[in-house]
């Protein structure tokens, strides 16, 4: 090989490894490198023993980027570490139950079984620094199964905010003992899947026609050290002389919110607090010692004790024997607008005909939206000119149509649940638009 004589040399040492001196380089002429007259000159050959060779390679990523197979969750437990394999139908989370604590298992080999542990007792009494996390993992080994515990204490508004001394509600009272087991128990079923089919249960409001009739007595104590009384707490109830109990009678704790009349007709909307079984009575007294098996909100000495009915059967509908006209007193919830499938109070009852499963209609007469311009003020009569040149020129335009000449339009339809002397309680079943208060309503005979 020529090399031009101006180029300058510079010694390169190869290593070779895993070829045979065969395979070397050859020169220009053909002669082996091996050889005397074909060696290149600046270029050093050395032969590796024999054997896999040894290689080594970085692949360095840009600034600011991992490396490539960097695992950022690596330091997180397995419990809070994520995935993004869909491929697997676990998503990575351990929600298993610690092994901590004797248990017993019950299934069929290779099947799905019930894991069971210490007994569960009714209610739980907050201490200090108590989360319903460490109580869901205390009873039931599962501190994921919190949410269901909340469920059963509706008296919580807030799962974050309980307090020592509160009642916390771990199985239905209803139910016999039971041991803790994963996930969902059966025993920790919601109130409204016990509600029969076609059935209407008023969960925390109520009606009552005669405030001094359908008040039986007065919770006035309790042997419970504390102000706010709840779910599990014995009560002291004081009945009234023309009223008698009988043991494991369920009674009603109610408060007072609105009072409703409409001519000669009056009643009260009411707010259930919960419910009292009666544990012991004395007749000569007329003293009752009863334990709260439900509590909706807060109780307290003081609140009234009777029989609210909150429990409704949705009845075919029957044929009407007489025309009648009503009006809506209240719904269920002190609302101004009610609509499908909400409660009713109205102002006809047993004695003027009523009877269970009769259909009344929501009748209107006139221009809806005319009707709702009275308390819009006079900027909402006026109309716009858009195909006027001159800036800012409306029109008021004329409603003189006599309403009377206009038909009623029927937009709702309720059917009567419950009758009573002077009032009824009607379902609404169908609505085309919101039904106010005072609304009217018309049953026509054979319909």
């Amino acid at each position: 090989m020529k090399v031009p004589a101006k180029a300058t040399m510079i010694p390169v040492s190869l290593a070779l490894a895993a070829a045979p001196p065969a395979a070397l380089a050859q020169d220009a002429g053909g002669e082996e490198a091996g050889a005397p007259g074909g060696q290149v000159p600046g270029v050093t050959v050395v032969q590796l023993p024999q054997g896999e060779p040894t290689v080594e390679t970085q692949v360095v990523s840009p600034y600011g980027l991992p490396q490539p197979g960097f695992d950022p969750n690596a330091h997180l437990p397995s419990s809070s570490r994520g995935t993004t394999d869909t491929s697997r139908a676990s998503d990575g989370f351990d929600l298993g139950r610690r092994s901590e604590g004797p248990a017993s298992v019950r299934g069929s080999a290779g099947g799905s079984y019930v894991v069971e542990g210490q007994f569960v007792p009714e209610s739980h009494s907050v201490r200090r620094g108590d989360t319903l996390w460490d109580i869901s993992g205390r009873y039931y080994t599962n501190p994921y199964a919190w949410p269901q515990v909340w469920a059963l204490n509706p008296q919580l508004q807030n799962p974050h905010w309980i307090y020592p001394g509160d009642r916390i509600r771990l199985r239905d009272p209803n139910e016999g003992p039971t041991r803790g087991s994963i996930g969902v128990r059966s025993n920790a079923t919601s109130r409204a899947s016990r509600v029969a089919p076609k059935t209407i249960f008023l969960r925390n409001l109520g009606w009552v026609d005669d405030i001094t009739k359908d008040t039986w007595g007065e919770l006035v104590a309790s042997p419970e050290d504390q102000m706010l009384l709840s779910e599990g707490d014995d009560v002291y109830l004081r009945l009234s002389d023309d009223h008698d109990v009988e043991i494991g009678q369920v009674l009603t704790i109610f408060r007072e919110i609105k009072k409703v009349r409409s001519g000669d007709v009056r009643g009260e909307l009411v707010t259930v607090r919960g419910t009292a079984r009666v544990d012991r009575y004395n007749p000569k007294t007329h003293m009752v010692r009863a334990r709260l098996v439900e509590s909706l909100d807060v109780i307290e000495r003081g609140d009234k004790v009777g029989s609210v009915l909150r429990r409704f059967d949705v009845v075919p509908p029957t044929a009407t024997e007489q025309d009648l006209e009503a009006r809506i007193l209240a719904s269920v919830y002190p609302y101004q607008l009610v609509g499908q499938h909400q409660v009713v109070f109205i102002d006809k009852g047993e004695k003027d005909g009523v009877k269970l499963g009769q259909r009344f209609f929501a009748v209107r007469r006139g221009d809806r939206w005319v009707q709702q311009l009275g308390g819009a003020g006079k900027l909402a009569t006026l109309r716009p000119r858009v195909q006027d040149e001159r800036p800012a020129q409306v029109d008021a335009p004329k409603f003189d149509v006599d309403e009377e000449l206009l038909p009623d339009e029927t937009y709702a339809e309720l059917r009567v649940v419950h009758v009573r002397e002077r009032t009824a309680a009607a379902l609404v079943t169908h609505a085309m638009h919101e039904i106010e208060r005072d609304a009217v309503l018309v049953s026509r005979k054979g319909l």
